[in-house]
C-alpha cells in the first residue's frame, strides 16, 4: 500500500517516532479491513477503533503522560474515560482552556530528554533517516545515563525514570502540540461525534441496515456505501490520502 499520510490534511498527531509508527501501522490495517470487509459492523468498529486510539494518543502526548505508559499500564486506557464522547469532550475543553493560558515558557528538566515533534518532521525522519531516528532514541538513554550514571544499568535494561519537578501557577501544554490540536474545528467534532453515533450501534446490532441506518443510509447498495462512508471519515479524521469513490463526503446525507 502507498503511503497514506495526506501532509496537506490537519493530522491529529503529536509526539514521538514510535508513536507514529504504531499509529500508521493501526491506520493501515484499519484501511485494509473497511477495503475487503463485507460487514458494515465490522467496518464501523475498525473505523471507530483506530480513531479512539489515536485520540487517546493525542491526550496523553499533550498532557505528558506517555513516558509514563507501560505495555501493561497503558494510561491510554487506564486512566482516561472509556466513554469515546467523555474523550472528545476533554479534548474541546483543553483546547478551549489552553487557549487562555500564557504561552511563556516554564523552567525545564530535560532529564530524561525525549525529542518531540510534528507529525510531517517525524513521518519524515522515519521514512528518510530511519537510522537517524534508531540513533535519537539510543542518544536519549546515552545521555540519561551520562547525567545519572547510578542508573546506568536498569538504563541498559530498558528501565524507564522520570524527574518530577515543583510547578508553581498554570502552566501551558507543548506549543506544539496546542498547534497540532487547534486544527480540529467544529467540522471535525461533529464527525467524530457522526462515527460515534454508527459504532454505538454497531456495538449492540449485528443488522446491516440498523448500522447504515445510523449513517443514514439505506438501500440495496448500503454495504458500499457504508465501506466509502468510514474510509472518508479515517481520510477527513486523520488526515490520509485515499481515493474514496461512492456517495460522497461524510455528513452530507441525512
Amino acid at each position: 500500500m502507498e503511503d497514506i499520510w495526506d501532509e496537506s490534511a490537519s493530522v491529529p498527531f503529536w509526539g514521538r517516532v514510535e508513536q507514529l509508527q504504531k499509529l500508521s501501522d493501526l491506520v493501515r490495517r484499519s484501511v485494509e479491513t473497511v477495503t475487503e470487509s463485507e460487514s458494515p459492523r465490522e467496518m464501523v468498529l475498525e473505523t471507530w477503533l483506530v480513531l479512539d486510539y489515536a485520540v487517546r494518543d493525542l491526550l496523553v502526548s499533550g498532557y505528558g503522560l506517555y513516558k509514563f505508559c507501560q505495555e501493561d499500564f497503558d494510561l491510554r486506557y487506564i486512566l482516561l474515560s472509556k466513554s469515546f464522547e467523555s474523550l472528545l469532550h476533554l479534548l474541546k475543553e483543553t483546547i478551549h482552556y489552553q487557549s487562555g493560558v500564557s504561552q511563556e515558557a516554564s523552567p525545564s528538566d530535560d532529564c530524561p530528554p525525549y525529542i518531540r515533534s510534528s507529525f510531517s518532521f517525524l513521518k519524515y525522519l522515519a521514512q528518510n533517516h530511519a537510522e537517524i531516528a534508531e540513533t535519537l532514541t539510543k542518544i536519549e538513554a546515552e545521555y540519561f545515563a551520562e547525567r545519572h550514571p547510578e542508573l546506568a544499568e536498569q538504563i541498559k535494561q530498558g528501565v524507564q525514570f522520570y524527574h518530577m519537578r515543583r510547578e508553581e501557577g498554570t502552566e501551558a501544554l507543548p506549543s506544539g502540540w496546542l498547534e497540532v490540536v487547534s486544527n480540529l474545528g467544529d467540522d471535525w467534532f461533529r464527525l467524530a461525534k457522526r462515527l460515534n453515533k454508527a459504532r454505538n450501534k454497531a456495538a449492540h446490532s449485528h443488522d446491516a441496515s440498523a448500522i447504515a441506518k445510523a449513517f443514514g443510509i439505506a438501500g440495496p447498495q448500503a454495504v458500499d456505501m457504508v465501506r466509502a462512508e468510514c474510509l472518508q471519515l479515517l481520510k477527513n479524521l486523520l488526515g490520509i490520502t485515499l481515493n474514496v469513490g461512492g456517495t460522497g463526503k461524510s455528513g452530507e446525507r441525512g
